[in-house]
């Protein structure tokens, strides 16, 4: 029997899906693993534990008859670590859990990610097959507490850690582990991933891209909704600054992925804005330099992405598997000024500056997408429609053609938690639902699973939640012939949350 010091779980959306069926279907699935578990594993592995990487959801879809507990009784392991990041996989993880203590009951089980590290508290409050949570940035907690499992009185010295006693009593560890350098880490030792070479090649058919590198840890910015501004980073995971890889080593795992596994695309986990323009440009640089053919797709936080950037973008990048994607939710003015003055000063997208954006996306036939949003704080009913205007306007001018590369994109928004809407949502206008994580956990598990993100966490003065996404549906259907036009059906359709 092959045994292993720590299993690692991405667990599913659903623990039941439709497996086999095309790609776009099961997109709500989610098999994209955080990207941080990469360098998790092989952290632990260079200190000589032996360490597996389970992607249940992929699992799943290679084969509908895979069985987590079947696959976990063949195996003997001490430790598995779930990843809790994106809130919709709530449900996901805490039945996991269950199954792991089912199978194994003198495992320990330890959650980690931005919703763990949000709800740490109430996971082990009400989740019995949950042992500890790590907060914040895991590899050093992790590897101290691999080491002394054992151990409960060293536990407490244990950073980040959150953990239930013997006693039944939970005890809370201060954050003191943030990484300085990401320099030390290695993200793409992927041999520690069961199917690996299916999980880039499912990635690419099923979300449109084909590796997610994480490229810095840290954001300047504070949007209303995401979790992974500064301020939320701050609160989560005491994170205060933003901290950027070595462009060589960037660059060097683009090679290693694209050599080993013949990766289309990448996408980078940090997004472009005037103060990482120099850094961008020079892993553009490097990858012209090293001659290497890949696909390319990149977030645009913050405007002027200038006409130069796109200008670079398209000759580093092939275009089959490339693209550019904007966020900013609505073109309303008025709703951009309201952010403004509720969370982030810097949350302005400019008719002009957005026009000069289209227009050189055109220019350089770079795949730009533009994701808008109905019920967007203080949006009213005729922001809504001038956003559809934009888009008409869009869908005649560039939507009838292959040769056009824009597209407007759209999907209901689920308010992250540890977001600025989240914490004060009295500020935006927003009621909050599912406010505690059993709620949580309830709703995901009762809503069926389909193409995004299908749950809407809050209601608005003008507008529910059903009405939000309802209303988002068929803003997605109308904008439909953009996407069926745009470069080619293999194009992306995928926007990563910056908490990736």
């Amino acid at each position: 029997m092959k045994q292993y010091d720590v299993i690692l779980i991405h667990p599913p959306r659903l623990l039941k899906q439709k497996a086999g069926i095309t790609g776009s279907l099961i997109r709500g699935a989610f098999i994209f693993i955080p990207m941080g578990a990469f360098a998790i594993a092989d952290y632990l592995e260079k200190e000589g534990f032996s360490v597996k990487i389970i992607n249940y959801p992929l699992e799943l879809y290679l084969d509908p008859k895979w069985n987590l507990a079947s696959y976990l009784k063949s195996i003997d392991f001490n430790i598995v670590g779930i990843d809790f990041h994106w809130v919709h996989n709530a449900y996901g993880a805490i039945e996991v859990a269950k199954i792991v203590k089912n199978v194994n009951p003198n495992a320990r089980v330890i959650l980690g990610g931005s919703s763990a590290s949000y709800y740490h508290k109430e996971i082990l409050k009400y989740y019995h097959t949950v042992d500890g949570v790590i907060k914040g940035e895991g590899e050093v907690p992790l590897l101290k507490y691999v080491k002394n499992f054992r151990n409960f009185d060293s536990l407490r010295s244990i950073p980040n850690l959150t953990y239930r006693t013997k006693k039944n009593q939970i005890k809370i560890n201060p954050i003191q582990y943030v990484a300085e350098t990401l320099d030390n880490l290695n993200f793409v030792n992927v041999s520690l991933l069961e199917h690996a070479k299916e999980y880039f090649e499912c990635s690419r058919d099923i979300m449109g891209i084909s590796f997610n590198l994480p490229i810095g840890r840290g954001c300047p910015f504070n949007c209303p909704f995401c979790a992974g501004g500064h301020r939320a980073q701050q609160r989560l995971a005491n994170r205060t600054k933003v901290i950027l890889r070595s462009p060589e080593l960037v660059v060097d795992d683009i090679s290693y992925i694209t050599d080993k596994f013949n990766v289309s695309s990448v996408f980078f986990g940090h997004g472009a804005y005037p103060s990482s323009f120099k850094y961008l440009k020079e892993i553009f640089r490097l990858i012209q330099k090293e001659k290497i053919e890949i696909g390319g797709d990149l977030e645009i936080w913050r405007l002027p992405f200038s006409r130069e950037m796109t200008k670079m973008f398209s000759s580093t990048f092939t275009k089959k598997h490339s693209s550019i994607s904007i966020s900013p939710r609505t073109t309303s003015q008025r709703v951009q000024r309201k952010i403004q003055e509720v969370c982030d000063p810097t949350f302005s997208f400019s008719k002009s500056q957005l026009n000069a954006l289209i227009d050189n996306s055109n220019d350089y036939n770079t795949t730009l997408r533009i994701w808008l949003t109905i019920g967007v704080p203080f949006q009213t009913r005729l922001d809504i429609l001038k956003d559809l205007k934009f888009t008409l306007e869009c869908i005649i001018k560039y939507g009838t053609s292959n040769e056009k590369p824009i597209t407007i994109m759209n999907e209901p928004y689920y308010i992250f938690p540890g977001s600025p809407a989240h914490e004060h949502p009295e500020r935006f206008g927003v009621k909050l639902k599912y406010n505690h994580l059993p709620q949580v956990i309830d709703i995901f598990r009762q809503t069926k699973m389909s193409f995004f993100y299908n749950v809407v966490n809050y209601d608005k003065k003008n507008l529910s939640a059903t009405t939000i996404k309802i209303g988002n549906i068929l803003f997605f259907i109308g904008a439909a012939p953009m996407f069926l036009t745009t470069g080619n059906g293999d194009s992306n359709m995928h926007e990563t949350k910056r908490s990736a």
